[in-house]
């Protein structure tokens, strides 16, 4: 059984638990959240590719990125920028993955309330 999602303001990861220039997927009761990390700055979005509904990360639970700046859909190799999820290639068609907002204080990343 999958936790619930956290409420906004309760710690989702820590910063050190994304890879610099990866993606790490957090799955909760009714929904699942995707952490990307480039340096400092974390970006997160819903796992959901926008083309066929499929999480974004593999049934091993690793997210694909190539080349530290695309995150790979790996059912049909739909690619997003992993800075803003803007579609970058592939089925997505120009649409991008919805975004969440986050606040990261103290290596703390937590949903914005």
């Amino acid at each position: 059984m999958k936790p619930p999602r956290p409420a906004p303001g309760a710690e989702l990861a820590r910063v050190e638990d994304v890879p610099d220039n990866g993606a790490i997927a957090l799955h909760f009761e009714n929904d699942s959240v995707l952490l990307t990390r480039r340096g400092a700055e974390v970006f997160a979005y819903v796992n959901l590719c926008p083309h066929s509904y499929y999480h974004l990360d593999r049934e091993d639970g690793r997210v694909l990125v190539q080349e530290q700046r695309f995150i790979v859909c790996p059912h049909h190799g739909a690619s997003f920028e992993l800075t803003s999820g803007a579609c970058a290639g592939g089925p997505c068609n120009g649409e991008g993955l919805q975004t969440i907002a986050i606040d990261v204080r103290d290596g703390a990343i937590s949903l914005r309330g």
